[in-house]
């Protein structure tokens, strides 16, 4: 499991390991730059011989220094593109310049876009583009000759390695203005940033290799922090156990709510999810139409008839009734919308005494009585997508992804419940600011039911006796890995909820496969 963080956050434990632990910043950019040379090895291999490096003046542009030197004393011939004047640099930055330029190494001193564009033939038939330009620092609009030197990174490249963050990024807030590195792979230092971590700034970040530069782990583990990224350790040590003696009972009982005329699919999806990942039972309780479909079809689904009209109100006590003494109640995969079906809803969520989660339409029917949430007495679970979650709040899905990590903390916090912000890099933030943020799944997951089989996914985990947030994290983690699974399998368009359900196997198989960690506090949050 591990952490990530805020521009500020990185820089206190930069100063903290600099000022309480003695250790010079020359060490943390000499660190710096041998993982950055390391993983230019990596990926770049010893027939790389053009490598072009853009250094700016400050610290980014020092371990951009480090790695030149690195790469000089192993045979390398790099060109380091300065984009400032020598005299301007200080510090570290300038002692690695100055002992880079004392073994020969190139430096091409570009002060304005001029200087650097007379480089073209030579920066286009370069091998590898490194960008040290800015780092996390950066804020704002690119001008001048960084403007220009990122313009020509972009368009002249075969392999781009960025180091810390692709220039052009904001370390908080991702993408805020249009022009940036498009970098193939990055080697970030200490811990990952928030503003790495969600499209479309991911997919400028390209390979993300995350490199310890002599950070002491104690320093790390109490640092403040944004989110923590979840991880294969972290999924295996939160797996539900398989006791031999268990028998259905052990693994409890899931119920899903919905299936309405025309999307009778979304509750057989849910209810056939839960019982995929764990969950001994499950029940759909649908319309009588789709009860008798279950029975034909998804044999190992029990059901629950309801009325003909599933907004009939006599619904929501048969529903209420029968959930008492189950596990965990989904409402919402293939409900449908209307005024019934808002009262319905109202009802079921004020009335409902087990773990509730409510997913799809079910946010929809609850949204003008979103404040019934907060009455809640057992844990909820709220599943929107940005739509659903713009709707909830009164606000546009470009709102949303605008600032996904702070409006999943904020309306779990106010509404005392688990929210789970689907989309790419969905998030999953708990009431007392805890959050996660899923690096697993693609955009193959952008087809109809695939959103039911999540929430059935941790439906099943809530009635194997998951926590709801672990629950949560675990589901989105497993159901995106299946996704990836499934894409590197077969190919990038046929992904549909039916073949996710069947790649769920693998995703789990591999993840049980690992060995339990020795100590698992050290990868528990």
């Amino acid at each position: 499991m591990i952490k990530i963080v805020s521009a500020a956050q990185m820089r206190e434990i930069d100063r903290t390991v600099i000022e309480q632990y003695r250790v010079p910043e020359l060490i943390l950019m000499e660190n710096a730059g041998i993982q950055a040379m390391l993983l230019l090895e990596q990926f770049a291999g010893r027939r790389a011989r053009r490598i072009c490096i853009f250094c700016g003046k400050g610290n980014n542009g020092g371990d951009g220094f480090v790695l030149a030197r690195q790469l000089h004393v192993r045979g390398y011939d790099p060109a380091v593109y300065l984009l400032a004047a020598r005299e301007s640099l200080k510090g570290s930055a300038k002692i690695n310049m100055e002992a880079y330029a004392a073994m020969d190494g190139r430096i091409l001193e570009c002060v304005n876009e001029a200087d650097l564009l007379k480089h073209e033939p030579a920066i286009r038939h370069a091998e590898v583009l490194v960008d040290a330009i800015l780092g996390t620092g950066f804020g704002g609009e690119l001008k001048g000759i960084y403007k220009t030197a990122v313009e020509a990174i972009n368009g002249w490249k075969r392999f781009c390695l960025a180091l810390d963050i692709p220039s052009g990024l904001d370390a908080d807030k991702g993408i805020t203005q249009p022009l940036y590195v498009h970098a193939d792979a990055t080697v970030t230092f200490g811990l990952p940033k928030v503003g790495m971590m969600s499209y479309p700034a991911t997919g400028a970040v390209g390979a993300l290799h995350i490199a310890n530069i002599n950070f002491p782990q104690k320093l790390l583990d109490d640092s403040p922090f944004e989110a923590w990224l979840p991880d294969d350790a972290w999924a295996r040590a939160t797996l539900p156990p398989r006791p031999e003696h268990a028998h259905k009972g052990t693994y409890g009982h899931a119920v899903i709510v919905g299936g309405n005329e025309g999307m009778e699919g979304a509750a057989t999806l849910a209810a056939l999810a839960a019982l995929k990942i764990g969950a001994g039972l499950s029940t759909a309780a649908a319309r009588l139409p789709l009860s008798r479909q279950l029975e034909l079809g998804a044999l190992e689904v029990m059901s629950l008839p309801l009325s003909e009209r599933l907004g009939d109100m006599a619904n929501a006590g048969k529903i209420l009734d029968f959930t008492e003494n189950k596990s965990v109640l989904l409402l919402g995969p293939g409900m449908g919308r209307g005024t019934e079906l808002e009262t319905l809803a109202e009802k079921i969520v004020a009335g409902c005494t087990v773990p509730l989660i409510i997913d799809a339409d079910g946010l929809n029917n609850i949204a003008p009585k979103k404040e019934l949430l907060k009455q809640r007495t057992a844990p909820t679970i709220v599943t929107p997508h940005p739509g659903e979650m713009a709707r909830l709040i009164g606000t546009t899905a470009e709102a949303v992804n605008a600032d996904r990590l702070n409006c999943a903390k904020r309306f779990a916090r106010e509404f005392s419940c688990v929210t789970v912000l689907k989309g790419a890099r969905t998030i999953i933030a708990a009431p007392d600011g805890t959050a996660f943020i899923n690096p697993t799944g693609n955009q193959n997951l952008a087809s109809g039911g695939t959103g039911d089989v999540l929430g059935g996914m941790i439906a099943g985990f809530i009635a194997q006796r998951l926590t709801p947030l672990n629950a949560a994290v675990l589901g989105v983690y497993l159901h995106g890995r299946a996704a990836d699974n499934y894409t590197a399998e077969h190919d990038p368009y046929s992904l549909t909820a039916s073949s996710l359900l069947a790649a769920l196997p693998s995703a789990i198989g591999q993840i049980v496969r690992l060995p339990l960690p020795e100590n698992i506090d050290n990868v528990r949050p």
